[in-house]
């Protein structure tokens, strides 16, 4: 007769072991990727809070609203934007730009850049790189208004 053996031997317990690990591992890779897939959907909500306070700022006075630095708030944008509303956050940093080109054409437009490439490729993947958008480096624009005023 045979004696039976309780518990597990230790091929089995490292084979568990194996098994979370490689789980754990697909867990991760993927939470990274929703990670930036829902910072990418927060700068394109930023880019419409941002472009609503121009345009709403351009109603008011006839004129576009003057540069802003990366990541400082423009100081004409202020009773546009919402309270608490910044442009520099930990994944990300934003830029109002307003190149007057002359004979009465402006281009307005917002440029995020992040030192997170994955984030960026996100978004240039998500939002493309054709006309309202503009790709160069490791930043994206969003123009506003381009020179046809559209």
């Amino acid at each position: 007769m045979r004696r039976r053996r309780k518990g597990f031997t230790l091929i089995e317990l490292i084979t568990v072991v194996i098994v979370i690990g490689v789980l754990a591992s697909i867990a991760m890779l993927k939470y990274g990727d929703l990670r930036n897939t829902a910072r990418a959907a927060e700068v394109a909500g930023d880019f419409r809070v941002v472009m609503v306070g121009a345009y709403n700022y351009y109603s008011d006075n006839n004129a576009w609203p003057p540069d802003g630095a990366p990541g400082v708030r423009p100081a004409a944008l202020d009773p546009y934007l919402p309270g608490g509303f910044t442009f520099s956050r930990p994944e990300y940093t934003l830029d109002f730009d307003n190149f007057g080109v002359g004979g009465g054409n402006y281009i307005v437009g917002v440029t995020v850049s992040s030192a997170n490439a994955n984030l960026m490729a996100r978004l240039i993947r998500n939002m493309g790189t054709k006309f309202p958008f503009f790709s160069t480096g490791g930043t994206l624009t969003y123009i506003i208004v381009g020179v046809d005023g559209g």
